[in-house]
C-alpha cells in the first residue's frame, strides 16, 4: 500500500482526511494479516508521523514500513516536480531528507522504497543503494508516462538485481527490484499498464485476467523465482465490508488461496522476498 500525505497538502493526491488514511491502513492491513499475509506500507513521512501509534503496532504484527515519496508533497513542497526529473544529486537531496523524516516518525530506518508515480530515472537505483535501501518496486512494467518521468516500457518484469546505469535491465547491483504485476502488452489511454491495483476494477473482470495472464506467463517461460506484486493507496475505506475495493481484496485473497491448493505460496512483504531471493540464489 502506497501511504500518502492528505490531499490539502499533497499536489499529487492523497487520502481526503488523516480519518480515512487510518482506516484504509488498518482495514487493508488487518484483513491481510487476518489471512496470513504481511503488506509492505510504502510510507510518506508526514504519513507516518501522523500514524505513529498504529504502524507501531503493525510492525509488531509483521507489517514493514517501508518509504514512499512524491517530491511535490514532501516536507515544506520546496520540490515540486516527480522524481525522476531530477539528477542523481537532487534525487541523493530528495531521499536523504525523506529518509530522515521517515526514520523519525517510526523509530527505524527504512530499506524498502516505492517512488510515486513509479517515476524514476537511469540513476535512481544507484542513489537508493547508495543511502542504504535494499530493495524496491521501483518499476511498472509497461507504463509509459513521459509526464511523471515514469517510463518503463520493455522492463525486466520479475524480481532481479539491478543495472545502476539502465532501470530496465537485470545487473549486478544488490539492490532486489520487484516489479509491480502487470500486464504490459496493453495499455490504457492514460499511459499505464494494465496493473495490478485494488481500485483499478472489479476482481472477476480486471484483477483475475491479468493475475491468470501473469501465472501463465511465469509458467511457461519457467521463471526460476516468481513472484506476484499487488497494490492500493490509503483513501479508501478498507475497514467497510462492503466497500467495492475491500470486496476485491477479498476475492483475491479467496483467490490466492484456492491457488494455494496447487501451488506453494510464500507471502512475504518486500524484504522477506529479498531474504528468499538471496535464498533461492545460494540453491542455483
Amino acid at each position: 500500500m502506497d501511504c500518502e500525505r492528505i490531499a490539502a497538502e499533497s499536489p499529487p493526491g492523497g487520502p481526503a482526511t488523516w480519518e480515512l488514511s487510518e482506516r484504509a491502513i488498518r482495514g487493508y492491513s488487518q484483513r491481510l494479516l487476518a489471512h496470513g499475509f504481511r503488506p509492505t506500507l510504502f510510507l510518506t513521512p508526514e504519513c507516518a508521523a501522523q500514524h505513529a501509534d498504529l504502524l507501531t503496532s503493525l510492525a509488531g504484527q509483521g507489517v514493514e514500513l517501508g518509504m514512499h515519496c512524491h517530491p511535490q508533497s514532501l516536507a515544506d513542497h520546496r520540490y515540486g516536480r516527480y522524481l525522476g526529473e531530477y539528477d542523481a544529486a537532487t534525487q541523493r537531496e530528495i531521499l536523504a531528507l525523506a529518509t530522515e523524516m521517515l526514520t523519525e516518525a517510526i523509530g527505524t530506518r527504512p530499506v524498502s522504497f516505492r517512488p510515486g508515480n513509479f517515476s524514476a530515472n537511469d540513476a535512481t537505483y544507484g542513489v537508493l543503494y547508495d543511502l542504504g535501501f535494499q530493495q524496491g518496486s521501483v518499476s511498472d512494467p509497461g507504463r509509459f508516462c513521459p509526464q511523471y518521468a515514469a517510463i518503463w516500457v520493455g522492463a525486466y518484469p520479475d524480481p532481479h538485481y539491478v543495472n545502476p546505469t539502465n532501470k530496465l535491465v537485470v545487473g549486478d547491483l544488490l539492490f532486489l527490484e520487484v516489479p509491480l504485476t502487470t500486464d504490459p502488452e496493453h495499455r490504457r489511454p492514460n499511459g499505464f499498464p494494465y496493473e495490478l491495483r485494488i481500485e483499478q476494477g472489479p476482481f472477476e473482470t480486471w484483477q483475475k485476467p491479468i493475475l491468470e495472464k501473469a501465472l501463465r506467463r511465469l509458467e511457461g517461460e519457467q521463471v526460476g523465482f516468481p513472484a506476484l506484486c499487488i497494490f492500493t493507496h490509503n483513501v479508501f475505506p478498507y475497514d467497510q465490508p462492503d466497500d467495492p475495493r475491500t470486496i476485491t481484496v477479498q476475492e483475491m485473497l479467496d483467490y490466492l488461496a484456492n491457488l494455494g491448493r496447487r501451488e506453494e505460496i510464500l507471502p512475504s512483504t518486500l524484504q522477506e522476498i529479498h531474504t528468499h531471493y538471496r535464498a533461492y540464489l545460494r540453491r542455483r
